[in-house]
């Protein structure tokens, strides 16, 4: 088994204890689990709403989410991707009910705190395998989060969160051949941007 799989491994060991604590009513193992994946959350979020203060209030939402439902949490998958689930389709939700606003462009200077950057390697990593330069990675990043809806959701869900298209189906409620085009467009988007640079 390779070190990176060892190490999956043993978060997840570590994430099963901490939810089975939490059940428990430890409230310390509770927090150390909003704690391990705040970040995460609210970075998923932001690349799905473009806006920094309703990324924040769908992370409170999610973890608040959490805490009500962990008792039914059956560990029939890893936490994280429980996590994930709740908190892309809260993201759904409000982007539903969210009226349409102005198309603007948004910088990821708006998702700097205290002089550093909420990306995370976790979330990011499918776009870092393939460019070894950070740099292109946080131009791709950029690119990303100013997409319109239609193409920056299915291309998020596909490409940084490994969704299945059919996955995103159901999620969007659109076809999937809608879905499968719209990434292969988005990539397009992505690709030529790139290259005019």
């Amino acid at each position: 088994m390779t070190i990176e799989k060892n190490s999956e491994k043993n978060k997840q060991t570590n994430d099963e204890i901490l939810v089975a604590k939490s059940k428990n009513g430890d409230k310390a193992a509770f927090e150390e689990l909003v704690r391990k994946y705040s970040k995460y959350v609210y970075t998923t979020a932001f690349f799905m709403v473009r806006n920094t203060q309703e990324a924040e209030d769908i992370s409170q939402e999610v973890f608040v989410k959490v805490y009500l439902s962990i008792d039914g949490f059956r560990g029939l998958s890893a936490f994280k991707t429980w996590l994930r689930k709740l908190t892309v389709n809260t993201c759904i939700d409000k982007l539903r009910l969210r009226m349409k606003t102005a198309n603007k462009k948004i910088s990821l200077d708006s998702m700097v705190e205290d002089g550093t950057e909420i990306l995370l390697y976790e979330f990011n990593q499918s776009v870092e395998k393939f460019f070894q330069d950070k740099e292109t990675v946080k131009e791709i990043l950029k690119i990303i989060v100013n997409l319109d809806e239609s193409y920056r959701i299915p291309l998020i869900l596909r490409d940084l969160q490994d969704y299945s298209y059919i996955e995103i189906a159901e999620i969007l409620k659109k076809p999937v051949g809608t879905i499968k085009t719209n990434i292969h467009r988005a990539r397009k988007i992505i690709k030529k941007l790139m290259d005019d640079k």
